[in-house]
């Protein structure tokens, strides 16, 4: 059985609240460097990250790229708040998926015209390690969250890579449905199976043809890839895309053909 980041990163962000809740941090204080609550909670650098992003979205903390993160108050604050769609609940994991549609066509279209060369070489190490752990689950979750933030942090536009870091644990749900029901198909079958291999297979063929698209400096069809990588997840889950999108036109009506 897997074992999820998303309680990880709740427990390390519900330990840290309470901390500058009960003035263990005091308003003005920095939190300790992040390497030193990655070793104080036994956990990843970023689940570190995640963590104190949700502590940002709630008011608590100010985090600056170089200084770290300075407690902003002790008193949570009101605002928009997304819960992680629960085990079987199949219309909240549609509606994340439609949501991530929207979000990550145009973060591949941003990224089509912007992406650096350092930013492409980026993205195709992370593509090369997600092949190379493809029937891996734990590791594969990772490289495919992996390249999901690298396409928003390739559009340069830091409200994307905040977002994702807001939302981090409905994109992981997601993705992490989406591999764990790719893997159980697989194995249902005989080892010899070609056809089940080649699903999870045909699943890495999407990234890469997001990648290629951005790579060749094409926003319509990184958008479009983007998109139908998403809408192609739905229908692998068995998700009825027509029961959000039957009243109005959807980012996933526009990748289909």
């Amino acid at each position: 059985m897997l074992k999820q980041r998303t309680s990880l990163t709740d427990h390390v962000a519900d330990v840290l609240t309470n901390r500058i809740l009960e003035g263990q941090y005091a308003v003005g204080e920095k939190l300790p460097a992040g390497r030193l609550l990655a070793e104080e909670f036994g956990v990843s650098a970023a689940v570190i990250r995640e963590a104190t992003e949700r502590l940002r979205t709630q008011g608590l903390v100010r985090s600056r790229q170089g200084v770290g993160c300075m407690v902003l108050s002790n008193v949570l604050q009101d605002g928009f708040q997304m819960n992680t769609a629960q085990a079987g609940d199949r219309q909240a994991l549609l509606h994340i998926y439609e949501l991530r549609a929207g979000l990550e066509g145009e973060a591949a279209a941003l990224a089509a015209q912007r992406a650096t060369e350092e930013d492409l070489r980026h993205m195709a190490h992370i593509l090369a390690e997600l092949r190379a752990s493809l029937h891996v689950p734990e590791s594969a979750l990772e490289w495919d969250f992996a390249f999901h933030r690298s396409l928003t942090a390739a559009t340069h536009n830091p409200h994307y890579s905040q977002l994702l870091a807001y939302l981090s644990d409905q994109w992981r749900h997601s993705v992490q449905v989406a591999r764990l029901h790719t893997l159980k198909l697989e194995m249902a079958g005989p080892a010899t199976d070609e056809s089940a291999l080649a699903r999870t297979q045909s699943v890495h063929e999407e990234h890469e043809a997001i990648f290629r698209a951005i790579r060749a400096r094409d926003p319509m069809e990184a958008r479009l890839r983007a998109q139908e990588h998403l809408q192609r997840a739905c229908e692998r889950l068995g998700l009825d895309v027509s029961v959000s999108t039957s009243s109005s036109p959807s980012s996933f009506n526009a990748g289909r053909k």
